[in-house]
């Protein structure tokens, strides 16, 4: 990992938009490879100002996108007979599948958007969401959410942290970092399910008030 961190770090800037794009595509796609270091490395390249992190925060959120949209399309048109036939499929863990196939069939696009924030199931949360029939409509904007929260949490968080980001890991082991991380994917998705409960329940108020009476114009 830390032979990738320093040639991520030291290639082209388009070089590094294009592996972000990929690293977080097949990481949403369900292969296991740590995503939260590296977002911090580039947001660190960021800070030095080699790269915008704006386009980076695009390509990273386009990747997870891709990669989550690719997922959720086997899992919702193939269902379980790609992910027991291919070894690709195999890779993943079928009870851990099923799990998720659960929480999702019971919480909906709620863990979706969950899923995309914290790093416990995302490489398997959108085959799951697929097997679990969650409607497109609910998929796609909570996967977005989620999205651009955690990547942009990381990426600023390593623009922040700047050039000493390998020190605070190895100071903090990683684990305290990663749960700093996860507060603040936190606050910000706490946040932003507030704000789509509280539209939610705008768009209800009138229909649950019914239709004005005759005595109103």
């Amino acid at each position: 990992m830390g032979q990738l961190l320093h040639t991520i770090t030291t290639a082209a800037p388009l070089a590094i938009y294009a592996f972000t794009f990929l690293w977080l595509a097949a990481e949403s796609a369900g292969l296991p490879l740590p995503d939260e270091l590296v977002l911090l490395a580039l947001g660190a390249v960021a800070q030095q100002g080699r790269v915008s992190p704006v386009v980076l925060i695009i390509s990273a959120v386009a990747g997870a996108a891709t990669g989550a949209a690719l997922s959720y399309t086997v899992g919702r048109v193939f269902g379980r007979a790609v992910l027991h036939r291919t070894a690709w499929g195999r890779r993943l863990s079928p009870e851990r599948v099923a799990q998720v196939e659960r929480w999702m069939t019971r919480r909906g696009w709620i863990a979706v958007f969950i899923s995309r924030v914290f790093p416990f199931a995302r490489n398997v949360a959108s085959y799951g969401a697929g097997l679990a029939r969650v409607p497109p409509l609910a998929f796609y904007p909570a996967m977005l959410a989620g999205s651009i929260i955690w990547c942009t949490t990381i990426i600023t968080l390593g623009d922040v942290v700047g050039s000493h980001y390998r020190a605070v890991v190895r100071a903090s082991g990683g684990p305290l970092l990663l749960g700093g991380v996860v507060v603040v994917a936190l606050v910000g998705a706490g946040a932003a399910l507030w704000l789509m409960r509280w539209r939610g329940r705008r768009r209800a108020a009138p229909v649950a008030a019914g239709p004005p009476g005759p005595g109103h114009s």
